[in-house]
């Protein structure tokens, strides 16, 4: 007998290549199995999939989670369970001076689990923007702290911003990177600056410093300091950056993503490793929404729901280093399952630049299983538009 059984439902797991329909078995809080067709005579609870697609619980990559630390800091449950989101990455919300508050008042009392880049900065972003004196860096406390919090710090992060960045460059960067490398670590980079303050040409002077596993942040930002060159194209660092295995990520957010960018980037080839959301407690409410409305984007921009379920499970499970206990629904594992439905309808979505992308299909949460509990939505309405 099982405790759980999700049934009927198209089953997308990119990492046992599964996509078609299949039963998912829950018991003692872990997948016990994927099967055609199990009775439901054999469950104590059967929640009914179908016409629905259920996938390993869904993680967002970029996040900002440093709720009542940081103003801006969304509740790790808000932007998480309650979206269909079973894991939460924050993206270097907080650096070694202020990141304790995660591990003592932040993670213990939520139900999404979450994970944490340490920013190379100090304080984080408790100050924005960040890094205006190289004193702000103090890379033996930062390991220290990172060898301390081992499973829950996954990396360092740097923003391409701020006076120290506009004075010192990439100098900057190869100290963040140094410090990464030495603990065995991705390094996330942030690109695209706002206020214009950064070297023109910094972003192709980096991009040659990121080796296999690091993260470009905002990939598609259409702000200063982005991925394009002067002819309108990828920068063939970016190119390269790609092929040797460096993570490209969308980042989402309120600043840096355009979809005119996007639709360069598909054209060339440059679809997204991963896509995340960059969201705060302010854009909950819009642009971002959460990480199923940024899907919904990438839909309607023409990728196939199977490559944006990978681009959302396995691959940041592998960005992150957790592909050993999240990202799969592989028997043994934790049975965190997000199950998606797709609305029909019209709606209207904003890039950073303005730009309203109209979509017909939008992917919302309909159930989140999290360590075998279910967890009904709890959403922000999006208008919807009247049909033409």
């Amino acid at each position: 007998m099982y405790d759980l059984v999700i049934k009927g439902g198209r089953v997308i797991d990119p990492a046992q290549r599964i996509d078609g329909p299949r039963d998912v078995a829950v018991s003692g809080g872990k997948i016990v199995a994927l099967l055609p067709d199990i009775p439901p005579g054999e469950a104590g609870r059967v929640i009914a999939a179908d016409g629905r697609i259920v996938t390993p619980g869904l993680i967002d990559l970029h996040t900002h989670a440093y709720d009542g630390f940081l103003n801006n800091g969304a509740p790790p449950d808000v932007i998480g369970v309650n979206q269909g989101v079973t894991t939460v990455v924050d993206g270097g919300s907080a650096g070694c001076a202020l990141f304790t508050g995660f591990p003592r008042y932040v993670i213990p009392g939520v139900r999404t689990t979450l994970y944490c880049f340490l920013h190379i900065g100090s304080f984080g972003l408790a100050v924005m923007p960040e890094l205006a004196c190289a004193e702000e860096i103090n890379t033996a406390a930062t390991e220290a702290l990172i060898k301390q919090y081992p499973e829950l710090i996954r990396g360092v992060k740097i923003r391409l911003v701020g006076k120290l960045i506009s004075r010192a460059g990439v100098a900057v960067v190869r100290t963040a990177k140094d410090t990464a490398k030495r603990l065995g670590l991705p390094l996330m980079v942030h690109i695209g600056d706002r206020n214009r303050e950064v070297p023109p040409g910094l972003t192709r002077e980096m991009l040659p410093l990121l080796e296999q596993g690091d993260i470009l942040s905002h990939f598609c930002t259409g702000q200063f300091g982005g991925a394009l060159g002067d002819d309108g194209k990828p920068l063939p660092e970016l190119v390269a950056a790609r092929d040797r295995g460096v993570v490209l990520d969308v980042a989402n957010g309120i600043n840096n993503f355009s979809y005119a960018v996007s639709r360069i980037m598909l054209a060339h080839g440059l679809a997204p490793t991963t896509l995340s959301t960059d969201i705060t407690k302010s854009s909950v409410a819009g642009p971002a929404y959460g990480l199923t409305v940024t899907l919904s984007k990438f839909l309607a921009l023409g990728l196939p729901l199977a490559e944006l379920i990978a681009m959302t499970t396995l691959n940041p499970a592998r960005a992150a280093g957790i592909g050993d206990r999240a990202g799969s629904l592989e028997p043994g594992r934790a049975a965190d399952v997000s199950i998606l439905e797709i609305r029909t309808g019209r709606w209207s979505l904003p890039d950073s630049p303005g730009e309203l992308l109209s979509i017909t299909r939008l992917l919302r949460p309909h159930l989140t299983i999290k360590a075998g509990v279910p967890i009904a939505p709890d959403l922000v309405p999006i208008a919807e538009q009247p049909q033409p």
